[in-house]
């Protein structure tokens, strides 16, 4: 058995922008076999069937079901992880998706029978984020995936060096020391800090100067498809923070987050407002 958060995310994956025909008409429903029903259970049902996840999903085309299958063998509740089930509506009933993400404010799903405004009933498969402070989330089911290639990957590295924050334009935060390595995670470009494929947790700080008070200073997690400056395939959300007088500190962490196979993770800056440059150092 599989049993892998990456083998059914990948899986769910290749389905994003599937449509359904007339009246619920879905390879996920024939193949069930209900077709021309509601078809978000089965499209997970049908993802776990075809990556050996069968054992610790289950086949449900009921949300309900779902829900009391995970509650019965103690693995339901109110936190997400990468890969669970997350089910939406009272009792869980409504409709449900797979976590491929998620940060302390948000989830990121896949999934079928849905829309890009998050219905119960719509159109294909698509990949959503959603508020985890929705009223719409009843809770999450926890598949028991196999530990080892779904444990986040974790790096120690650090900058020494000063470097420029040119106004108006994304830094790649470079690094040039190491203090741990998560199996060989830090490739040798110093711009990146994972590569994929890989679940990681990653929390970043600096120290900025050289700005005025009141100018505004961005952030992002990035993932690029090669060395140094390669072309960005995924941004992670931006978080805006104030200079005040003086130097300012800035932390910006993403958690549940997934590097896809080939990807490598970046933590770039930008000083958003004003034209003045500013100054990234780091402490020793």
């Amino acid at each position: 058995m599989a049993n892998t958060a990456e083998s059914m995310l990948d899986k769910c994956r290749s389905y994003i922008g599937y449509k359904e025909g007339p009246d619920n008409d879905t390879i996920f429903g024939a193949w069930y076999p209900m077709n021309h029903q509601p078809w978000c259970a089965m499209f997970i049902s049908y993802c776990a069937a075809k990556t050996d996840n069968a054992d610790i999903i289950p086949k449900y085309a009921s949300c309900a079901v779902g829900v009391d299958w995970f509650r019965d063998r103690g693995k339901f509740d109110s936190t997400p992880t990468v890969g669970a089930i997350v089910f939406y509506g009272a009792g869980g009933g409504e409709h449900t998706e797979i976590v491929e993400s998620f940060t302390s404010s948000s989830i990121t799903t896949i999934g079928g029978n849905t829309n890009n405004d998050g219905s119960a009933n719509g159109d294909g498969v698509y990949r959503r984020v959603v508020s985890r402070s929705s009223s719409r989330i009843y809770g999450y089911g926890h598949p028991d995936y196999t530990e080892g290639s779904d444990m986040p990957k974790r790096v120690s590295v650090a900058r020494k060096a000063a470097d420029t924050l040119v106004a108006g334009a994304w830094e790649i935060v470079s690094f040039d020391t190491e203090f741990a390595d998560g199996g060989a995670m830090h490739p040798a470009d110093g711009a990146s800090f994972i590569q994929g494929p890989a679940h990681y947790l990653v929390t970043a700080s600096a120290r900025i100067s050289g700005l005025a008070e009141g100018t505004t200073i961005q952030t992002r997690f990035v993932e690029v498809n090669g060395a140094g400056a390669g072309v960005v395939q995924k941004a992670g959300p931006i978080q805006e923070h104030l200079v005040t007088s003086g130097d300012t500190f800035i932390t910006q962490s993403r958690n549940g987050a997934y590097c896809d196979d080939g990807n490598r993770v970046q933590w770039h800056i930008q000083v958003a407002t004003g034209t003045a440059d500013g100054t990234l150092a780091f402490s020793d």
